[in-house]
């Protein structure tokens, strides 16, 4: 509240020579309290009369003044109080004197000046003040000031709210009183309205000024309300979507485009899927899923998500002020077993001025995939599950004054594999425009044709696609006759688009031992379960029957993921790096000479196998980039796999000025602490 107050009045007393308060003593002063005037006469019963000495004497002042009202005072504190009244009389205030004034009636030789004020203490115009004295001119009495009483304004709200929120259906209404008691009453809005009643209005705060004439204020914050937000979460796997309301008012209902009226729909497939969710008040909104076709991303390469708000934003942007885009990640941590989980938090990116951005997830994803190892006597084929992922992206838009998403919800379905390929061809994406459609390779690439050993372990890993439901890998094998033989693999049952598959591929884990004839050489590749379809490349193993009294296994990851073979068939030095850590010891002169002068206190050998890998074909050597470049390489040592890693140094891959290639690298194995035989 501003400008009202309370009724106040100061009044002064003066003794000088131009003005005095003394006369005769039927003379009085009166006050108006509480409508009624009451008065008090100057003489001499201090009970019932104020006093002032006779100005003839010598020692007429200030303080002669002073006292005087200080009984006054007195006199009129004790009738405010008598009567319950509600005023306050202030002390008095002492304003000047002894000024010598020679010129003065009857040699009068001093002045006095002093002042009291009264204020009321309640807003009621009854008790505004007003003072007389007598009509003597000049008297010696002065009314400084005179405020009469400002009432403040009061103000009944109603206030009617908008229910639905969001809705412009609330409305304030105010009934101002108070005051001066006059009106009219204006009514200045923070929004910049006048008007009074207000209507049409949403949910909010709307602070009001009311002013009437007197200059009294008040100031109101009146708050429209609304039913709460109806909101709609959209819980989703790759096939199902389940919604769950909140806000409003309930109960809710559900109305499903395509005619269900369920809050959870499954065996979904891709498509769009729009339900109307209202509420008891009528509140509604539209939620739109989108499930996307599946798509495959390598971990190793930027896994982006592109998003456009449109040509119309582009046309005005003002429709969605304060645009940005949400993401959320959300993985398959067990493979079919359908929980997603989000990783990470909810990415928020603004849109560039032409309604876009792109999104860069590869970094949530890669932590969640592993190599897949395969035994070295593995001989069915195996689902590779720690190559692969499936996820989605969640993605909405959000925007406004104050900015919140949008009930649209679209879903890219994604799996996501170890691997990659290399800065020019992951640009260029030739791998999934074409390259992959067109030759349908497996995850290797090694040369179509390899050379092996009856003992030698080889594994290919296919890569569904299509979703053929079911596959088959065929195995054609030639004999030395010139004859061949097509053995047909066990189905694959229940496949699914993007699944990696281990196939154990070499002699022994085939069999082909036991076949009648002896074999020159094979070729694996996949079909459809009836044989009808290929569904993938062809790869040939060529038999080498020589002997090899050195030969070495190493198997690595290749850069798509998959795991491959490398024989070494040259002589190997195996040699080892010793590291420690030793401290000199104090010796006293008893000291047992048994220790020597030095303490170990820590010891590891590391074993380093330098390979000679034997004689290389220039494919060989080109395709043994993926060896040098794994971080996944092993060696096989009876029926073990032994963790290792490739020296980082320069390797020769093709020396033009030597008839035969070879090919030498050095394979540092674990390092030990404590020797273990082979047990």
């Amino acid at each position: 509240m501003a400008g009202e107050r309370y009724s106040k009045i100061t009044i002064r007393a003066e003794w000088s020579a131009a003005a005095n308060i003394r006369g005769d003593q039927t003379e009085a002063v009166s006050f108006l309290l509480a409508g009624a005037w009451v008065t008090y006469r100057r003489g001499g019963n201090p009970s019932i009369e104020y006093a002032v000495p006779d100005p003839k004497d010598d020692d007429v002042g200030t303080a002669y003044v002073v006292q005087g009202l200080q009984n006054l005072i007195a006199l009129l504190r004790a009738t405010i109080k008598q009567r319950g009244l509600s005023y306050v009389v202030s002390d008095v205030r002492d304003l000047g004197g002894a000024t010598l004034d020679p010129g003065g009636p009857s040699g009068v030789t001093g002045q006095g000046v002093a002042e009291f004020d009264i204020t009321c203490g309640i807003y009621q115009p009854l008790y505004d003040l007003d003072f007389r004295y007598p009509a003597v001119t000049p008297s010696g009495w002065t009314i400084v000031e005179k405020l009469s009483t400002i009432t403040p304004i009061q103000a009944t709200v109603r206030i009617k709210d908008a229910l639905v929120f969001g809705s412009a259906t609330g409305s304030i209404t105010i009934e101002a009183g108070g005051g001066a008691g006059y009106g009219p009453y204006t009514f200045a809005w923070a929004d910049g309205a006048t008007g009074n009643p207000r209507t049409k209005l949403k949910a909010g705060i709307y602070p009001v000024t009311i002013t009437d004439g007197s200059g009294a204020s008040l100031i109101l914050k009146p708050e429209v309300g609304s039913d709460p937000k109806l909101v709609v979460q959209v819980n989703t796997t790759d096939t199902s979507i389940a919604l769950v309301a909140s806000g409003g008012v309930g109960p809710y209902t559900y109305a499903w485009a395509d005619g269900p009226t369920t809050i959870e729909r499954r065996g979904l497939v891709v498509g769009t899927y729009t339900c109307l969710v209202t509420d008891s008040h009528g509140a509604q909104v539209e939620v739109v899923v989108t499930l996307s076709p599946y798509r495959f991303y390598w971990s190793q390469n930027p896994i982006t998500l592109a998003l456009d708000a449109g040509d119309d934003y582009r046309l005005d942007p003002t429709t969605k002020p304060n645009l940005s885009f949400l993401c959320e990640v959300w993985l398959e941590k067990n493979y079919l077993s359908g929980e997603f989980e989000q990783v990470g938090t909810t990415l928020e990116q603004p849109a560039d001025r032409d309604g876009r951005t792109v999104f860069q997830v590869q970094v949530l994803l890669a932590a969640f995939l592993d190599y897949h190892l395969p035994a070295p006597d593995a001989s069915t084929v195996q689902r590779a599950d720690p190559l692969f992922r499936r996820f989605f992206l969640r993605h909405a838009q959000q925007f406004g004054d104050v900015p919140e998403p949008t009930a649209s919800i679209a879903l890219e379905r994604n799996y996501v594999c170890r691997g990659g390929l290399n800065f020019y061809e992951a640009q260029a994406r030739t791998w999934f425009t074409s390259y992959q459609a067109a030759k349908l390779p497996f995850l290797t690439w090694e040369p179509t044709t390899k050379a092996v050993l009856a003992d030698q372990p080889e594994f290919l890993y296919y890569m569904v696609q299509g979703e053929p439901g079911s596959f088959r890998p065929q195995i054609c094998v030639h004999f030395g006759d010139g004859t061949e033989q097509l053995l047909a693999g066990a189905v694959q049952d229940d496949v699914r688009d993007f699944e990696v598959y281990c196939l154990p591929v070499g002699y022994q884990a085939l069999g082909l031992a036991t076949l009648a004839q002896p074999v020159t050489w094979w070729e694996i590749f996949v079909t459809t379960e009836d044989g009808a379809t290929v569904l993938s490349e062809t790869r040939r193993f060529v038999l080498d029957t020589r002997q090899f009294p050195h030969r070495r296994y190493f198997l690595f990851a290749t850069s798509l993921g998959g795991m491959a073979t490398y024989p070494a068939l040259g002589e190997a030095q195996l040699d080892v790096e010793v590291t420690g850590q030793e401290t000199s010891l104090t010796l006293p002169p008893d000291y047992d000479v048994r220790l020597g002068d030095t303490a170990v206190q820590e010891r590891a050998l590391r074993p380093v196998v330098k390979v000679a890998a034997g004689v290389r074909t220039k494919a060989q050597l080109l395709a043994s980039h993926d060896l040098l470049l794994s971080r996944r390489v092993l060696l096989l040592r009876g029926t073990r796999w032994l963790p290792g890693y490739i020296k980082t140094k320069t390797s020769t891959l093709l020396d033009e000025s030597k008839l035969v290639q070879v090919q030498e690298f050095d394979f540092y194995l674990t390092a030990e602490r404590l020797y273990t035989p082979d047990l």
